[in-house]
C-alpha cells in the first residue's frame, strides 16, 4: 500500500499550532489515493479528523495531541443515546479494513476539560488523601475521543494512548473487530474515561492490551442500540486497573453473549469483574472467565463499585431509558463459568439476583481472601448495585463473607474457599 506523510504536505512537526485543515487535507488525498497516512517522529496538534477508511501508522515518538480548545472539536452526525451529539478527535464511519497502528502516542489531554478544583465530593468528611481521589467536575469534553461507528475489519495495534476526556475509544455496531497490544492510560480523576467501549459489535479481539483507566478498562454492552447484542468476544492476556470497574459486561438493557476472558490480571481496582443486567430486560448469557487474578482497593468518591473482585446483579435498573426494549426476560444472567481464579479483595464475591433471575452459574477452583480497607465504610459494607436503588445484603454479624449470593436459580459452587482479613475462614452465604 502507498504511504502518505504528513509532513510531505505541508504539516509542521513540533508546532504548537492546531493543523486540523492540513491534516484532514491530507487524510482526504489518501481516500482519493488508497493510500495510508504515517505521522513521522514529532507532535501535532489537532482538532476533529474524519479518517474516512484511511488507515493511520504513528511511528515510533510521533505524537498526535489532541486541542485543549472544545471549539476545535465538531460534531461527526452520530447521536449518542447516553452521551448525545457526539464529540471526536478521531472517527470513522462505515469503513472497511482501517488500522490505526504503530509505535506512536495519542494524547487526548482529557483532563483539561476538567475543573481540578472542584472535585465531585461525597456527602461524608474526607482527609485530604481521600479527596485526592475523587472525580473532578466536568467543564464540556469531547465525549467519543476515538470513535468507529459500523466499522468491518478494523484493527488498532502497538498505540499508546494517554488521559481521554471521556470514552477512550468506542465502537460501535462494528465487526472483526481486532485491539492488540494497545496501551491505554487514563488520567485517575476523569469519569467516564473507559479504555474501550464495544456496543453491539460481533466478533472482537482484545489482547495483550495494557489498560488503567478511571472508568472501565473494557466495556461490552448495547448501550446504543439495546436490540442489537454484543457478541462473540475474545478477551485476553492483558492488565487492566481501574477505579471503578475493570470488566463490565452488558449494561441496563443490553444484550451480550459469547464472551471468552483468560489469562488477565486486575490490579488496584475499585471492582474486578462485573457482570450486570436491568430485571426483565437485560441479558448476558454465555461467559467464560478463566485463569485470572484479581485485586481489589476501594476508592474514595463516586465510582463504581466496592471492592467486589466479581459481582453479578440483575436488580431493576433506575435509568433514563423512556422505552424499554423488553420487559419478559425470565433469565437477565445465564451460563457462566469462573474458573482459576484468585481473588485479594477488600469486599466478597456478590452475586444478586431479583425472583431468580440469575442461573447457571459455576465457580470452580476460586480462592477468595479479603483485605483491611481504609475506604470501604464509606459506603458501608455493602455491594454497590448501582445504577439501581441501594438495598443491605451482607449480613452484619461480624463474619467474613467471601461469596454471598442472593436469588439464584442454579449456583455450583466447587473448591471454593477464602480468608477473613484477620486469617480465619471465610463464610459463604446463600439466599
Amino acid at each position: 500500500m502507498k504511504t502518505i506523510y504528513v509532513t510531505d504536505h505541508g504539516v509542521i512537526p513540533d508546532s504548537n499550532s492546531v493543523q486540523t485543515e492540513k491534516l484532514q487535507s491530507v487524510i482526504d488525498l489518501a481516500e482519493k489515493s488508497g493510500a495510508e497516512v504515517c505521522f513521522p517522529a514529532g507532535v501535532y496538534v489537532t482538532g476533529t479528523l474524519d479518517l474516512h477508511s484511511v488507515s493511520v501508522r504513528l511511528e515510533r515518538n510521533a505524537v498526535l495531541r489532541a486541542s485543549e480548545d472544545l471549539s476545535d472539536y465538531r460534531s461527526n452526525g452520530y447521536f449518542h443515546n447516553e452521551m448525545g451529539d457526539t464529540l471526536s478527535l478521531l472517527y470513522s464511519m462505515n469503513a472497511d479494513g482501517i488500522r490505526l497502528y504503530g509505535e506512536g502516542t495519542i494524547d487526548l489531554r482529557g483532563d483539561s476539560f476538567y475543573d481540578k478544583n472542584k472535585p465531585a465530593l461525597p456527602e461524608a468528611a474526607l482527609t485530604e488523601e481521600q479527596i485526592a481521589e475523587c472525580p473532578y467536575t466536568c467543564t464540556g469534553r469531547p465525549n467519543q475521543p476515538i470513535f468507529f461507528y459500523r466499522a468491518k475489519n478494523i484493527t488498532v495495534s502497538g498505540i499508546t494512548i494517554l488521559n481521554a476526556p471521556c470514552w477512550t475509544m468506542s465502537f460501535i455496531e462494528s465487526e472483526n473487530v481486532r485491539v492488540t497490544d494497545v496501551t491505554v492510560k487514563g488520567h485517575p480523576n476523569v469519569p467516564n474515561n473507559d479504555g474501550m467501549h464495544f456496543c453491539s459489535c460481533n466478533g472482537v479481539l482484545i489482547r495483550g492490551c495494557n489498560i488503567d483507566t478511571a472508568d472501565d478498562c473494557i466495556a461490552l454492552s448495547a448501550i446504543t442500540d439495546w436490540n442489537k447484542p454484543c457478541e462473540n468476544v475474545v478477551i485476553s492476556d492483558c492488565m487492566m486497573r481501574s477505579f471503578s470497574k475493570a470488566l463490565s459486561i452488558g449494561y441496563m438493557h443490553s444484550i451480550v453473549r459469547n464472551v471468552t476472558i483468560t489469562n488477565c490480571t486486575i490490579r488496584d481496582s475499585n471492582r474486578g469483574i462485573c457482570i450486570m443486567a436491568s430485571k426483565g430486560s437485560g441479558i448476558v448469557e454465555n461467559i467464560t472467565v478463566s485463569n485470572m487474578v484479581i485485586d481489589t482497593r476501594v476508592r474514595a468518591g463516586n465510582w463504581w463499585g466496592n471492592g467486589e473482585p466479581i459481582f453479578i446483579m440483575t436488580t431493576y435498573h433506575h435509568n433514563y431509558v423512556d422505552a424499554v426494549p423488553r420487559t419478559d426476560v425470565k433469565y437477565s444472567v445465564r451460563n457462566i463459568i469462573f474458573s482459576g481464579i484468585v481473588c485479594h479483595s477488600e469486599n466478597a464475591v456478590g452475586l444478586i439476583g431479583v425472583d431468580k433471575n440469575i442461573t447457571d452459574i459455576i465457580f470452580r477452583d476460586v480462592i477468595v481472601h479479603l483485605k483491611e480497607s481504609d475506604n470501604i465504610m464509606l459506603k458501608g459494607r455493602i455491594f454497590d448495585v448501582a445504577p439501581s436503588e441501594p438495598v443491605d445484603i451482607i449480613p452484619n454479624d461480624g463474619k467474613s463473607y467471601i461469596l454471598v449470593s442472593r436469588n439464584v436459580e442454579k449456583l455450583t459452587l466447587s473448591n471454593v474457599y477464602g480468608y477473613g482479613a484477620d486469617g480465619g475462614q471465610g463464610v459463604i452465604s446463600e439466599f
